[in-house]
């Protein structure tokens, strides 16, 4: 049986430390090593079975820059739509199963269904509404305080909200006082409730995150439809290199590729999985803080940790 990818191991009793081990799958540099160019970004999306769009996304956008290209802004806006769609669907599998599981509920299958059926001309607003926020996505960003979140949290409402309400008494688990570059909440720290009403580094930071990002999705679809905002592209350092940052569920993907005579010469992809747990990564530091918790509960909020991490590879979270 193939290990998982990331192992965090928990000592079961009140002394030891918590391990963790990542090994990142596949060679991806060694599979596109001398690929014709123009197979690059399907070839790329053939190679991930989460957010594989991001993934073409990004190699689109790199390998257009590194050749000195660029897509018409129809192209460029229907590719971000579409990259933004594959998010909203993410983030409410997430929400729908997994934290419905860690509340002890059943998942939220008719949720579920209704977001994996979204397509890219379609407004996510209703539904996020609907089964995630409780109300429309531009109330639910105006909340600025923790009294406003622990209100609408406590009002248990929706999964997301009775899964937020029990992460209050856990908001300075082992908050390390920073974000992590490429997170979600990275992305959103202009929110008040990420700049200034959470403790940054925190769990409950980190899963509001996902909310707010979600809820900001359907504000960037109608901008982009209307005309009225620049569409994702990639950057280039010189003929022959592009490098692309597209966004996806779990923070800020990145492809660099090099391209010598029609062909990949280098490729590399920095994921928000290999940021957060890189040694030295916000997941080792945070594991830690899990052994300050009682042994019956360290396990759970190892659960809910890496559902903060989101990470695009399995993972086992094991007690010895």
């Amino acid at each position: 049986m193939t290990r998982p990818a990331i192992i965090l191991r928990l000592p079961a009793d009140a002394e030891g430390t918590a391990a963790l081990s990542y090994a990142p799958r596949g060679d991806v540099a060694s599979l596109l090593a001398a690929v014709p160019v123009e197979r690059v970004p399907s070839l790329v999306r053939t190679l991930f079975a989460i957010c594989a769009n991001a993934q073409g996304h990004a190699a689109e956008l790199a390998m257009e820059a590194a050749l000195g290209l660029e897509a018409t802004t129809g192209e460029l806006v229907a590719r971000e739509i579409r990259t933004w769609t594959e998010v909203v669907r993410e983030h409410a599998l997430r929400i729908s199963l997994d934290w419905a599981r860690l509340l002890g509920e059943a998942p939220d299958l008719a949720a579920a269904r209704a977001f994996m059926t979204l397509s890219a001309a379609d407004d996510p607003a209703v539904l996020i509404g609907e089964a995630v926020a409780g109300l429309s996505p531009e109330r639910w960003l105006a909340m600025t305080s923790t009294v406003e979140l622990a209100r609408w949290a406590g009002a248990g409402r929706t999964v997301a909200a009775r899964f937020i309400a029990t992460l209050f008494d856990a908001s300075m688990l082992t908050p390390t006082g920073e974000v992590d570059p490429g997170s979600l909440a990275a992305r959103h720290a202009d929110h008040p409730l990420l700049s200034r009403a959470l403790p940054a580094g925190s769990l409950i930071a980190r899963h509001v995150a996902r909310l707010i990002d979600l809820c900001r999705v359907p504000a960037r679809l109608n901008v982009l439809r209307a005309g009225d905002a620049a569409p994702l592209r990639g950057t280039t350092a010189g003929p022959g290199w592009g490098m692309a940052s597209v966004p996806c569920a779990r923070g800020t993907l990145v492809h660099e590729v090099g391209v010598v005579a029609g062909r990949v010469e280098r490729y590399r992809i920095l994921s928000p999985t290999d940021r957060a747990f890189a040694p030295g990564g916000w997941a080792e530091r945070q594991i830690q803080g899990l052994c300050a918790w009682p042994s019956a509960d360290r396990a759970r909020w190892a659960e809910v940790m890496m559902l903060a991490l989101d990470p695009c590879v399995d993972y086992a979270v094991e007690v010895a």
